[in-house]
């Protein structure tokens, strides 16, 4: 994929959340945060990368969310890629980072089952 490390998302409150990047064979870290599952793709020639959020959850181990939140089998799980990590240790903090990056990035790709 690409050599990017970092990617900064806006929430719907125009709060800025900086994640960490990894590709989904890396797997995730045994650590509190929020969790963004994704399929990241080129816009065309020169124009960069898009992310488009297939899943955002958070947990007090991350390396859990997977098995625990999302049904690997469906159509739309087919297409992630990329996995956007933010640490953070208090609960009450990641929720409200997910609430606030739904609302900004919804609607998520929907592929009819």
């Amino acid at each position: 994929m690409f050599r990017q490390e970092e990617w900064i998302f806006s929430g719907a409150s125009g709060a800025h959340y900086r994640f960490s990047i990894r590709t989904k064979k890396s797997g995730l870290p045994q650590a509190p945060g929020v969790v963004m599952l994704a399929y990241t793709h080129p816009r065309g020639h020169m124009a960069g990368w898009q992310v488009n959020p297939l899943f955002i959850g958070h947990a007090d181990d991350m390396s859990r969310i997977p098995e625990s939140e999302v049904d690997p089998h469906s159509k739309q799980m087919a297409l992630w890629n990329s996995c956007f990590l933010l640490p953070e240790s208090l609960a009450a903090a990641r929720e409200a980072c997910v609430l606030d990056l739904e609302r900004a990035n919804a609607p998520f790709i929907i592929i009819p089952e």
